[in-house]
């Protein structure tokens, strides 16, 4: 049953960037031969000192607790449980990917799905891809295969990061030329080939995080200097990328003027708003589980609005501040920055991954649900235990002798 768990650990980091099915279908497997196996005192010993354990706890427990005091139907309180279940069960994953070896396969299968998505892509432009969420040919059109674009955009900036490091930790030439290549070429995929600006602006961040990381201090600005040139250069290059960032600032200076929702910005500024509000009117507990949904059917009469509004306000903070209030938003706080101290503690490729998986996180934690939206949660409830299972306690220094 303990083979069986990791296995399916590993199965799921390849279904992640590819298939929804194969998700869910490693998820069960992973609860199956994660209890069946037992050793529970041994698992807890793994898990009890790592930092993200607490307030991934925390934040369940707030979730448990919300169902208290709230307004929601049950239904509504079913999908909070099954989704915020994720925190949980990157506890398992710690204790499944523990070993460097099970680590560095979970790692691979991930590229291995990433890698299918990326020949998809580009195969997607000149070809009929019968697996394709997309079916239009050709440039300046986008090409999600696996999952919306948002998400793909995601999943393929988190592999941007992989196949930078592995392009960094490769000891030929062609080594690193070929790594130097995907890595050209998921880039591209980002930012002429999908038309959601989500990905292209935490591709930004990332590159940006890694080049504070990976680079002597010296040389830190002109890395960074590199980074925006390099982008500048893209936007200048991709009409789809220019069309997404125009339309952006377009969008922004209507609601500002004219409270237009009926955009992108305009709706996700709206949602900002009104949550904001939420919060406010009950700053320290929020109004529990299930509560940003009930208060906002009274907000959003549109039902086609509504679909898309009433569902999560596209920003986790004041997902949290809604409905669990200060200390929600306090907790998710902490799971972010325990996070990201573990991974800066880390050696090597998995102190850059880390990093720059964060970077990525805490923007998209402001512009949509990462652990709330299907395709996101399972990326990032999957891949932080993934970078962080390496993570060792330090021992105490000695006592000094008298």
């Amino acid at each position: 049953m303990d083979q069986t768990a990791r296995w399916a650990a590993v199965t799921l980091m390849l279904g992640v960037p590819t298939s929804i099915a194969l998700v869910n279908i490693s998820l069960l497997l992973i609860l199956v031969g994660w209890f069946l196996s037992g050793r529970f005192a041994e698992k807890w010993a793994l898990i009890r000192h790592h930092p993200i354990t607490w307030p991934s706890l925390l934040l369940f427990g707030l979730v448990l607790v919300g169902i208290a005091y709230t307004d929601a139907p049950r239904s509504t309180i079913g999908s909070h449980l099954y989704v915020y279940s994720k925190f949980p069960m990157m506890l398992m994953l710690l204790t499944l990917l523990h070993e460097p070896r099970w680590q560095q396969r979970a790692l691979l299968a991930y590229v291995a799905g990433a890698l299918i998505t990326l020949v998809s892509t580009y195969a997607n432009v000149w070809v009929e891809v019968p697996w394709s969420d997309t079916h239009v040919r050709g440039f300046g059109v986008s090409h999600n295969v696996f999952n919306d674009y948002i998400a793909q955009g995601l999943a393929m900036s988190v592999f941007t990061a992989i196949a930078v490091v592995f392009a960094l930790e490769a000891r030929t030439l062609l080594g690193r030329l070929g790594w130097g290549l995907v890595v050209a070429l998921t880039v591209f995929s980002i930012t002429h080939l999908l038309e959601g600006r989500t990905g292209q602006a935490v591709l930004l961040v990332m590159f940006s995080a890694l080049a504070l990381v990976s680079v002597p201090v010296a040389w830190r600005w002109r890395a960074l200097a590199g980074v925006v040139l390099v982008m500048v250069v893209l936007f200048a290059s991709s009409p789809l990328l220019r069309e997404r960032v125009l339309s952006g600032i377009h969008e922004f200076t209507q609601y500002m003027q004219g409270g237009v929702v009926a955009t992108s910005i305009g709706a996700r500024l709206d949602m900002w708003k009104n949550a904001l509000d939420m919060f406010l009117s009950s700053p320290v507990w929020g109004h529990g589980t299930g509560g940003y949904r009930v208060l906002s059917l009274q907000i959003y009469n549109d039902a086609v609005q509504c679909a898309v509004s009433c569902v999560h306000p596209h920003n986790q903070f004041l997902f949290f501040a809604a409905e669990h209030g200060i200390v929600g938003v306090l907790a998710y706080a902490w799971l972010l920055w325990a996070a990201f101290r573990a991974g800066l503690s880390l050696e090597g490729r998995y102190r850059l991954l880390a990093v720059a998986f964060m970077a990525i996180l805490f923007v998209d934690s402001f512009i949509n649900g990462p652990f709330w939206v299907t395709t996101e949660r399972h990326l990032f409830a999957s891949v932080m235990p993934l970078l962080l299972a390496g993570w060792r306690p330090r021992p105490s220094a000695p006592e000094a002798r008298s």
